[in-house]
């Protein structure tokens, strides 16, 4: 034992090892570069590509998700080879690159910046939480206010990023791009960081703690040892649930199977589902009795947990939409009327009927990219109206505020952790109680006369009345404003209810653009590309189809460096290469001039029925009290019940239920905007007081099965 007390004797402060204190910036800027990076994802897909909301939920629900798969792997591989050091190391290292790749604006670059986050997430996270729990001996009662403390850093990083990536998104020349390279700064001073406060960090030996004199029956948690000798509470049931797990993997595995024999991207929540329950029965089966009893509840907590990140990461996908489209952000001032023209062009300088003005097509420098835009109008230096990814902040700075006060109370409060983590998901389903409020509120009708003489080909009309969008790349019919777009035919009016967002209204528009100029502008786009490849420089003319009514090029918001429309012989003289985001907005210019002004008119009109930001304030409160009733425990719980010998990897198991809690929520991302936003929170505050009811009733059992843990 001479080891472990030379151990205990390094340097503290404020009754901590310094290493602790390392490892919190480490991971404050770590998170400083995934949350601010986050906080503009969403929206980055949708303003910026132009994808529809539920593509860019799609990517945004896999990117969340494998972030908390990889780890996994990454504890298994520190576990058996790396060590955490190392895996720390490399895994900041892709972060950093990935970020930096994010300050591009090219798709194949997007998607490759993502894939070495994911990665470079799954080396990093996993270990720097092991390593916090194995600054102290076994039982140590300092650790869970370690990982309260450890948590505060997570949550300083994720309150400033979103305040410094959406400032520099709305003020700098370089938007999103400058944000994202903002990210990978943040993840550089994080690693050496990391590198320079090395020698501080000093792990406790796994050493079993036992007293022979220990009476199994005692208040005390059993040790590693003991637990391997008494009987499981579950009695011969425990077998039953091992073998249970393998029986479910197995299912799984034939359920992928049967999905990849169409689209193999569908076999894969179910495979990494599989996979999961293989390793989770491998470790199981490793265990016994009372080990066995406290793994077992480890799986069953991170079931429960999947309904709370279900609905807690809605916050940077459906949320941060809300935020960005449905809120009122302007807090010193009155909100003006929305302009009716693309937020391409600033509505400040550009009225009905003026000429487009001159945008800058050249590609800033990497800090170039900080250059702040020359703004004219008294906007309150980007303060006003706020950037929407500031949302993302109140979270991250709630729960810096009220962690050392929760610390506090699980000290003086004998509550187990299921009845914590009970009132975790049940603080989790009144944020959504208050969302239902806010959506309430912004439920307002709205009509417009419509001056045209019939709807596009590509609309329908549904049996109530509500409008259908029939894209040709779809199979299925989108109903418009989640069904809340509808159409009276005798009165020739539209009506719209709640808020008629800008993407909404282009999507919408932009499909009532003749499918000849679809093909031509594709052609187009070929062709351009072929030029670039051969490194030809002429420019190339596209002479307008003759069922092109009406084109605006004000509504396409492209530089004339890219494009020039002369008006007298309605052709277009292109010099640039077409990404998917400009021929949409070529799209746009060339919709039916009717029907366009009609979902212009709805838009500025429906804009006064943004609600106040008071609704997502509260929201996100109720959901940091319900974060911190959950989050930290959960770490210190998976780290307490985890076998010394798999710890990084039951680590990264607990990691894995965010994993499944972000596809989740992605999913359900992916149907926002297809039904109104109150049936919307209702289902998910309907599953999430559900689940807490039937934990709080299996909490006495799990609490028996943890044998003394606390």
């Amino acid at each position: 034992m001479s080891d472990l007390t030379n151990a205990t004797k390094h340097k503290t402060f404020l009754g901590h090892p310094i290493g602790l204190y390392v490892l919190f910036f480490t991971e404050m800027w770590e998170r400083f570069s995934y949350y601010g990076m986050r906080a503009l994802l969403i929206t980055y897909m949708v303003n910026y590509f132009k994808w529809t909301q539920s593509d860019a939920s799609s990517v945004y629900k896999w990117y969340t998700t494998l972030v908390y798969v990889t780890p996994i792997l990454g504890g298994f591989l520190a576990d058996r080879y790396l060590g955490n050091t190392w895996a720390v190391i490399i895994g900041a290292v892709l972060m950093a690159i990935g970020h930096f790749l994010m300050a591009f604006e090219a798709n194949n670059i997007f998607y490759a910046a993502l894939i070495l986050l994911i990665i470079g997430n799954g080396f990093f996270k996993p270990n720097m939480s092991t390593q916090v729990g194995r600054l102290y001996p076994p039982n140590d009662r300092r650790r869970d206010g370690a990982y309260t403390i450890f948590y505060m850093g997570i949550n300083l990083g994720a309150f400033l990023s979103p305040l410094a990536c959406g400032w520099l998104q709305e003020n700098t020349v370089g938007e999103y791009h400058s944000g994202f390279a903002l990210a990978g700064i943040g993840m550089v001073v994080g690693l050496l960081t990391y590198l320079i406060g090395l020698p501080l960090i000093k792990e406790i030996p796994s050493v079993e703690m036992h007293d022979e004199n220990q009476s199994k029956d005692s208040d005390q948690p059993l040790s590693e040892k003991d637990a391997d000798q008494t009987p499981s509470v579950l009695g011969s049931f425990s077998n039953f649930a091992v073998k249970s797990l393998l029986f479910a993997a197995i299912f799984l595995i034939c359920v992928a199977c049967w999905k990849a024999s169409s689209k193999p991207i569908s076999a894969a929540p179910a495979l990494i589902s599989a996979a999961s329950l293989l390793v989770v029965y491998w470790i199981a089966s490793q265990v016994k009795n009372a080990m066995r009893d406290r793994v077992l509840t480890i799986v069953a907590l991170g079931f429960f947990a999947i309904f709370f990140w279900a609905a807690f990461e809605q916050a940077g996908n459906a949320l941060n939409l809300w935020a960005d489209k449905t809120t009122n952000r302007y807090l010193f001032k009155p909100m003006p009327e929305e302009n009716k023209y693309p937020p391409v062009i600033d509505p400040v300088f550009v009225k009905e009927g003026a000429p487009l003005p001159v945008v800058n097509q050249e590609k800033p420098s990497f800090f170039g990219l900080f250059k702040l835009k020359d703004k004219k109008n008294d906007d309150g230096f980007g303060f006003d109206p706020v950037p929407t990814a500031w949302f993302q902040s109140i979270n991250a700075l709630a729960i810096f505020i009220m962690a050392p006060l929760f610390a506090w109370l699980w000290l003086r409060m004998d509550l187990s952790i299921p009845i914590k983590m009970t009132l975790g998901i049940f603080a989790m389903s009144l944020s959504f109680v208050v969302m239902i409020g806010a959506s309430f509120v912004e439920n307002v009708p709205l009509v417009t006369d419509f001056k045209g003489n019939k709807l596009p080909s590509s609309i329908t009309i549904g049996k109530t009345g509500e409008l259908l969008l029939n894209e040709p790349d779809s199979k299925e019919v989108y109903p418009i404003q989640g069904g809340r777009l509808t159409y009276d035919p005798a009165k020739k009016q539209f009506t719209v209810r709640g808020v008629f967002a800008d993407v909404e209204r282009d999507r919408v528009a932009r499909s009532s653009a003749p499918p000849e100029l679809s093909l031509a502008l594709d052609d187009i786009s070929k062709e351009l590309s072929k030029q670039k490849i051969s490194n030809k420089t002429f420019p190339i003319e596209l002479k307008l189809p003759d069922s092109v009514v009406g084109f605006d090029i004000r509504y396409a918001g492209l530089p004339e460096s890219m494009v020039k429309f002369n008006a007298q012989n309605n052709t277009l003289l292109f010099s640039g290469t077409l990404a998917e985001k400009d021929i949409k907005a070529l799209l746009l210019a060339g919709a039916n001039p009717d029907f366009r002004d009609s979902m212009d008119m709805l838009f500025v009109g429906s804009s006064k029925f943004k609600v106040s930001s008071a609704w997502l304030f509260w929201s996100y409160i109720l959901a940091t009290i319900g974060e911190l009733c959950l989050s930290p425990v959960g770490l210190s719980m998976a780290n307490k019940l985890a076998p010394a010998k798999f710890a990084t990897m039951i680590m990264g198991l607990w990691l894995l239920v965010s994993a499944f809690g972000n596809f989740a929520a992605g999913a359900l991302g992916e149907t926002y905007g297809t039904f109104p936003p109150v049936e919307y929170f209702t289902y998910t505050t309907g599953a999430l007081a559900a689940s807490a009811c039937v934990l709080l009733v299996i909490s006495r059992k799990l609490t028996l099965m943890m044998h003394g843990v606390k």
